[in-house]
């Protein structure tokens, strides 16, 4: 029997990286390689209420996802793939909470709501790397997941290299701080589009 929590597995990467390069095309005064993605839900950022809606489509599509491989017991039932899959229905839920914590604008003063921004996206990132580590190890020994293990090895270095280089580059003000981000997320959107394609296959 098909089943349907692996189609918003697919959904949601595809609809995140179609609300990042629409919401930037939709901005005159946004840089691909300079500005971060959250730079497009700012507070009275232009096409907010376009941009909320479709990352919360992302975020809800994430965490459904995640919901159904953790009750998945024909998948795997090890406690490795348990932890990982609901790691993953938090990174969903956490990004929902994002959209009420929206980033601050740069050169702006602290508030209360980009703090939040600024924590939540950090465990979000943390669970994120874990999430992708754990099934690499869970899968290494299973004949059939060898090869997606060693893909989801070399995304745990992608995001952790990127993620780190995107972090400095952004706390710098560099010019590429939103292409290392993009790198970083992206890795993260086609691991779940692989896997959410594997469980669709096996399934």
């Amino acid at each position: 029997m098909k089943k349907f929590y692996p189609i918003f597995g697919i959904i949601g990467p595809l609809v995140y990286i179609s609300a990042v390069i629409m919401g930037g095309m939709l901005r005159s005064d946004y840089s691909f390689l300079y500005n971060t993605i959250s730079e497009l839900t700012v507070a009275n950022a232009s096409n907010i209420v376009l941009m909320s809606i479709l990352f919360g489509i992302y975020n809800i599509s994430i965490l459904i996802f995640g919901i159904g491989a953790f009750l998945d017991k024909e998948i795997d039932n090890s406690k490795k793939y348990k932890a990982a899959t609901l790691m993953l229905a938090i990174v969903g839920f956490l990004g929902i909470l994002l959209l009420f914590f929206p980033q601050d604008p740069r050169n702006a003063a602290f508030t209360f709501q980009g703090t939040m921004h600024i924590a939540i996206a950090g465990i979000t990132s943390l669970f994120t790397l874990i999430s992708v580590l754990l099934i690499g190890i869970n899968f290494r020994k299973v004949k059939e997941m060898k090869s997606f293990a060693i893909y989801s090895f070399i995304s745990f270095a992608v995001i952790l290299v990127s993620g780190g280089v995107a972090a400095i580059s952004v706390g710098s003000n560099s010019a590429y701080g939103g292409l290392f981000e993009r790198i970083t997320i992206f890795a993260f959107m086609i691991w779940v589009l692989v896997l959410s394609y594997l469980i669709i296959k096996k399934s």
